[in-house]
C-alpha cells in the first residue's frame, strides 16, 4: 500500500493484495488530514506454515497510522513457523504511526513477527509491538512452542535501532527476576523527534514495570526514544504505551487523536 498527499489530504495511491489481507477506505479523523488505515486480516489468527506479508509506503510530506481490527494471534502449530512481515518505508517529512492491537501467542505456537523501518530525511516516527504470551484470561501459559522477534528501524539504509529477541515455551525466563518477573505480555515502543522527560512523566503511575531511555545516532544530535513495559495482558501493556503514544505526538505538535477501532 502507498499513500500520499493531495491537496493537504494523505490519501491512498495505490492498494493491492493476495490473500486475506486487505484495507477498506482510509479514514481521516484529523484536521490535517492525516489517514488512518485498519488493516484486515478476517481469519484473525495465523496456523502452522502460514505467512503474511506488509509492505507500505508513505511518501513525502504525507501523514499516516497503521493499526488492526483486533488482536493477532498465533494459534498452536503442528511444526511448521508461522510469520508476519511488515516493511515500512517512510519519505522526507513524511509522519507514520505503525500502532497494531496485541499479538497472542498460544501455547504451543511457533510464530515469528518482524518489522522493518526504513526513514527518509526529516520523516517522524511511532511504532510498537505487543505481544501476550498464553492466554492469561483462561489461566493458559506458554509452556511449549517459540516466539521469534525482531524490529529495526533505519534512517536512509543505515540501522539505527535492532530489537531481536527469542522466547521459548516454559523457559526460566518467562519467570525471572532479571526476565519478564512472571507478567505474561510485555510491549516496546520507539519513536522519533520525542521527549524523554515527557514520556517518563506520562507513564510513571502505571501500575507494572515499565522504562523509558533513549538511544542515540553516532553522527545525529537526535535521539530515539524507547518504551519498555510488562502486563498481566495485551490490553494493559498497550494501555501505557497509548499514554506515551499521546506524549509523543504532543511532542509533534499533534492532538492525540487514537484510531477508532481501539474503542469500538
Amino acid at each position: 500500500m502507498r499513500l500520499g498527499l493531495r491537496d493537504g489530504r494523505t490519501e491512498v495511491r495505490d492498494a493491492r493484495h493476495r490473500g486475506p489481507l486487505r484495507i477498506q477506505r482510509a479514514f481521516h479523523p484529523e484536521p490535517d488530514g492525516a489517514a488512518h488505515l485498519v488493516l484486515l486480516h478476517p481469519p484473525a489468527g495465523l496456523v502452522s506454515g502460514d505467512r503474511l506479508q506488509i509492505d507500505l509506503e508513505v511518501e513525502d510530506g504525507a501523514r499516516a497510522l497503521f493499526t488492526t481490527t483486533g488482536a493477532g494471534k498465533a494459534y498452536r502449530s503442528s511444526g511448521a513457523e508461522a510469520s508476519t512481515t511488515t516493511r515500512l518505508v517512510v519519505g522526507a517529512g513524511a509522519d507514520a504511526e505503525l500502532v497494531p492491537q496485541e499479538s497472542m501467542i498460544f501455547d504451543g505456537a511457533r510464530a515469528r513477527l518482524h518489522t522493518h523501518v526504513d526513514l527518509g530525511t526529516d520523516a517522524r516516527f511511532l511504532g510498537w509491538e505487543v505481544v501476550c504470551l498464553g492466554r492469561p484470561a483462561c489461566g493458559e501459559r506458554f509452556e511449549r512452542g517459540r516466539l521469534r522477534l525482531a524490529f529495526e528501524v533505519a534512517r536512509h539504509g543505515r540501522p539505527w535501532s535492532i530489537e531481536r529477541g527469542r522466547i521459548e515455551g516454559g523457559d526460566p525466563l518467562l519467570d525471572a527476576a532479571f526476565g519478564m518477573q512472571g507478567w505474561p505480555a510485555f510491549g516496546t515502543l520507539v519513536a522519533t523527534h520525542a521527549s524523554l522527560e515527557a514520556v517518563r512523566d506520562a507513564i510513571a503511575s502505571f501500575d507494572a514495570p515499565v522504562a523509558a531511555t533513549s538511544v542515540e545516532s553516532g553522527d545525529r544530535a537526535e535521539a530515539l526514544v524507547v518504551v519498555r513495559v510488562l502486563g498481566r495482558d495485551g490490553a494493559h501493556a498497550r494501555s501505557v504505551l497509548e499514554r506515551a503514544r499521546h506524549a509523543v505526538r504532543t511532542s509533534w505538535s499533534r492532538p492525540p487523536v487514537d484510531p477508532a477501532i481501539w474503542r469500538s
